[in-house]
């Protein structure tokens, strides 16, 4: 493996500080998304625009991620890390500067989609980076902690958001809590991303671009990944329609489905930390596989079960797979096509976004020609985590562990 991987400059102990960086940067660019789950009321009303409309900022976003995905599995080839991941947390400081200032809802729309495309450079590079640096154990236990962080910004973003425009307004949030750690994530990213590569990389920026996509569409393994990211992206998108089927068949408050969020995000937080663990001790696929496959069935039962006590059961063991198989997953994509890994990593993104815009607008159609069906909705995503289980058992291959 020593062949594949870049080696950090030892220059004191910056090379230890380089997780931290990238979980701060993971903060930074992780808590804009929560900023528009909670104020969609405000800025729809501070816009004098419909709900809606309002909402639509999320599927702009997606589709910019999407997009911008695409591109980045020719940029990850043409350009180096350090000025790709300091380019990506600088377009979320940028971003949050302008949804700041934005006198409209149509900027306000290009900044928060220049957010997204901030988000999937940074995301996409620094699992490249990850992946190319650390050995496949300390790979996960690295993938794990920016999982883990991402859920725990989550955690702190909710009541942290809501005191902020309790105090100075909801728009104060992007000054007051993502700059800061934008700025600090950029400058941790400058000290600690390390410029210089070895010849893998001399050798990947000579290839050319269609090469890099011909050789991941023609190897059946990497092929698997995207399939399967496809599938159990979308089977986990559940969880709009779990607070849906909660209120309206247990007739839940909002406060109690903002406690059941809190309590199913630290139960990801602990799923996360422990999956590269055991990703450590029993291999990528096998966790990726047997973590999305209980997903999935357990996706399918909890909106079975009558009593809200046992629906919460089973809905707190999909939520504790779901975090154990992301993890894993990521790893067991990082491994595929090393020498275009960056790539390989964006067309994973890609695909993770295409599934986001398109498993909500299933499940919303089947609650229509169903009458509210949740089970109805539960069995289609269910179903799609399971196939993804299926084909990354029998197709996919980890050259970590061969």
């Amino acid at each position: 493996m020593s062949g594949e991987r870049i080696l950090l400059s030892d220059k004191g102990n910056r090379a230890n500080l380089l997780i931290p960086a990238m979980i701060t940067a993971t903060a930074a660019v992780s808590a804009t998304s929560g900023i528009l789950t909670l104020f969609t009321v405000e800025i729809a009303a501070n816009f004098q625009v419909s709900l809606g409309v309002a909402s639509q900022l999320a599927t702009i976003n997606y589709a910019g991620e999407f997009v911008f995905s695409l591109l980045m599995g020719i940029l990850a080839v043409r350009f180096r890390y350090k000025p790709l991941i300091i380019a990506g947390v600088l377009f979320v400081i940028f971003s949050s500067i302008g949804c700041f200032l934005a006198p409209d809802f149509v900027i306000m729309q290009i900044f928060f989609a220049m957010e997204g495309i901030g988000t999937i450079i940074f995301s996409i590079m620094a699992l490249t980076l990850f992946g190319d640096i650390y050995p496949p154990k300390k790979r996960a236990k690295a993938v794990s902690y920016i999982a883990t962080a991402l859920w725990v910004t989550a955690l702190i973003n909710f009541p942290l958001s809501g005191f902020i425009a309790n105090v100075a307004g909801w728009r104060s949030n992007f000054i007051l809590q993502i700059l800061p750690i934008s700025l600090a994530g950029l400058i941790l990213a400058f000290l600690t991303v390390p410029s210089k590569t070895q010849a893998l990389r001399a050798s990947i920026k000579n290839a050319t671009c269609k090469e890099s996509f011909h050789k991941i569409f023609t190897d059946k393994s990497a092929t698997a990944c995207l399939a399967g990211s496809i599938l159990s992206t979308a089977g986990v998108q559940i969880g709009l329609f779990a607070v849906l089927f909660y209120r309206q068949r247990f007739s839940m408050s909002t406060d109690s489905v903002v406690l059941l969020n809190m309590g199913m995000i630290i139960i990801f937080i602990i799923g996360s930390f422990a999956a590269g663990r055991l990703t450590n001790r029993f291999g990528a696929k096998p966790i990726a596989v047997i973590g999305t496959l209980l997903t999935g069935f357990f996706t399918m039962t909890f909106f079975l079960i009558p009593d809200i006590w046992g629906a919460l059961f089973f809905d707190v063991l999909h939520v504790w797979f779901a975090a154990i198989a992301a993890p894993a997953y990521l790893c067991l994509a990082l491994a595929q096509v090393p020498k275009f890994r960056g790539t390989m990593m964006s067309l994973n993104s890609a695909t993770g976004s295409l599934a986001k815009m398109v498993a909500p607008a299933v499940g919303g159609v089947l609650l229509i020609l169903t009458l509210d069906s949740y089970e109805a909705v539960g069995f289609a995503l269910g179903s799609m985590s399971v196939a993804a289980a299926i084909i990354l058992f029998f197709l996919a291959k980890d050259p970590t562990r061969v």
